[in-house]
């Protein structure tokens, strides 16, 4: 059974209650499906009875009465079990999308920071959310479609074969020919839609770059040739998935149902001829070729969108096969009485996919004893945010060792031993939301007198007052609304927050003009005092105090003093 298959049932089964529920309504659905052409023969053979004769019986005319309120009766059961099966169905698929959705999320919290730096930003949310619509639709499709299809199949084959096992034969012939035809089709596209999937993640990927820097198109406005880049992505990917669509096409092209029709009629037709059956049990017949054939009116509906929701679902599949190179150890170390000593002994870093000599650090050793201020300077790509990413455990080394307190850091849960860094990095890591929500990133559930303190110590509080809503002002997107120094000053806030025993500084002032640099320093200072630290910077001014410096030059150790 394929991957996506298996993940799809064992979602389901989650939900046994629901299912099992389901199938005691779909039981009962078919059934009343089942009866349904039956009275269609009773209704048939007496009105024809009676229009041979010229005239109906007491005994027949109370024959078509049960009949039709029988059929009434059932046709509303129907209805009633129709709308709770498409409520429950539709439940069903919408918790397993969300059960996809948050292990999806999950997984890309969880996720190395490296593989996150490979890829564009959008694409990993993309599988997730593809995946996730995917696991709703396929749901639909099986628990709605395919289940009742299948029951219905089963029983009207049952009784198709007691009434007239050469009209059940004649019409099952068809299947096998419709079948090999539709997984042929199937077999042949599924690389070629996994070609377009990637021409349709191209396009998103493009828009979401020009939206994400939008400012660039503002500076340098051309609608033109923003357009036509656009619409040289969407129109690739279209015409690709057109040219398949046309093999989809031609899949309901073939599908031999009307030839399995046409025999069944003729030799129905015969047999009514030749009074071998009666003109009701060909009607009722023609009814449950409809539940006979059904399977293959399902597969040409659905074909064209299956092969890409599969592979949606096979890419979530994947992402949550991936590894994490950085882990928890099996027998953690607590993390009591930190001192701050921090010691890189013979710390290299390379990238898996790079050759042995190819380093981005290569055998550093230096120690930062608790609360001295160490800066790091160097040119850019000589290896200083490595260093930062190999400090907070965004990543390990590939040799060496990382002591705080002389225990290796890879002994501690990632969780507690972060709770013990305060860092400002040159990125804004800023959400679409209030203020102070912002700042309680520091610390979870901290109280307005906490944050604000926090606001106070890094010299933001005058800013954030001046605000419309102060601290409950929004800030959009990334912090759009922000200046750069404002910025930058709340991050220091969610930092001082933390209260933390390490702070990492990554180029915190590089963006700034002197004037704002010199309000953003004194926050700064107030985080770093007392602590453990280590700050790169190209400035002067975030240099000048450091009790060490250390000068990185191509992923080495320079110098330092």
């Amino acid at each position: 059974m394929k991957p996506y298959l298996r993940y799809l049932f064992r979602l389901t089964w989650r939900q046994k209650k629901s299912f099992f529920f389901l199938i005691g309504l779909t039981v009962l659905d078919t059934v009343a499906r089942l009866v349904q052409p039956y009275l269609y023969k009773i209704i048939v053979d007496t009105l024809t009875e009676g229009i041979v004769a010229d005239q109906f019986t007491s005994s027949a005319i109370q024959l078509l009465t049960t009949a039709i309120a029988i059929w009434f009766s059932l046709a509303v059961l129907n209805n009633i079990i129709n709308a709770q099966n498409h409520f429950l169905v539709w439940q069903m698929g919408g918790v397993s999308s969300q059960w996809v959705h948050m292990e999806g999320f999950q997984k890309l919290l969880k996720l190395d920071y490296l593989k996150h730096t490979k890829k564009h930003s959008s694409r990993f949310a993309k599988i997730v959310d593809e995946a996730d619509t995917a696991t709703w639709e396929m749901t639909n499709w099986w628990l709605g479609r395919f289940l009742p299809s299948a029951f219905g199949f089963i029983g009207m084959l049952v009784i198709a074969f007691t009434i007239s096992w050469p009209m059940t034969l004649i019409s099952l012939t068809v299947i096998p020919p419709g079948l090999a035809i539709i997984l042929s089709i199937i077999k042949r596209s599924e690389d070629r839609q996994h070609k377009v999937n990637k021409l349709w993640n191209e396009k998103h990927e493009h828009m979401s770059d020009q939206v994400s820097n939008i400012i660039t198109y503002k500076l340098n406005q051309d609608e033109p040739l923003f357009m036509g880049v656009q619409r040289g992505f969407s129109e690739k990917a279209w015409v690709a998935q057109g040219e398949l669509n046309k093999k989809w096409r031609l899949a309901e092209m073939l599908n031999p149902d009307a030839i399995g029709r046409f025999f069944v009629m003729a030799v129905g037709v015969y047999l009514v001829k030749e009074s071998q059956i009666t003109l009701g049990t060909l009607f009722m017949f023609m009814g449950l070729l409809n539940e006979i054939l059904v399977p293959l009116h399902l597969l040409g509906d659905i074909l064209p969108q299956y092969s890409r929701r599969a592979r949606h679902i096979d890419r979530v599949l994947k992402l949550l096969d991936e590894k994490d190179a950085v882990l928890d150890p099996e027998h953690p170390k607590k993390i009591t009485d930190v001192k701050g000593k921090i010691e890189f002994q013979n710390v290299s870093f390379r990238y898996q996919q790079e050759s042995e000599q190819d380093f981005q650090v290569q055998d550093l050793s230096f120690i930062i004893e608790p609360g001295q201020h160490i800066a790091m300077v160097g040119h850019s790509g000589a290896g200083k945010s490595t260093i930062m990413a190999l400090l907070t455990r965004l990543t390990d080394p590939t040799d060496g060792r990382i002591l705080l307190d002389g225990i290796d850091i890879r002994s501690f849960r990632q969780n507690e031993y972060r709770h013990l860094i305060g860092t400002v990095l040159q990125e804004h890591s800023l959400y679409n939301e209030t203020i102070a929500q912002n700042i309680a990133y520091g610390k979870h559930h901290a109280a307005r007198a906490e944050i604000i303190e926090a606001a106070q110590k890094a010299a933001a509080n005058n800013f954030i007052q001046k605000l419309p809503k102060g601290y409950d002002t929004f800030i959009g997107e990334r912090g759009v609304r922000l200046s750069g120094g404002e910025k930058q000053r709340l991050a220091i806030a969610r930092a001082i927050l933390k209260d933390p025993k390490i702070v990492v500084l990554d180029e915190p002032t590089s963006a700034l003009d002197s004037i704002t640099e010199a309000k953003v320093q004194k926050g700064l200072d107030t985080l770093i005092k007392g602590r453990s630290s280590l700050v790169i910077a190209h400035r002067l001014a975030t240099v000048k105090h450091a009790d060490k410096i250390i000068v990185m030059r191509e992923g080495k150790l320079a110098a330092i003093g």
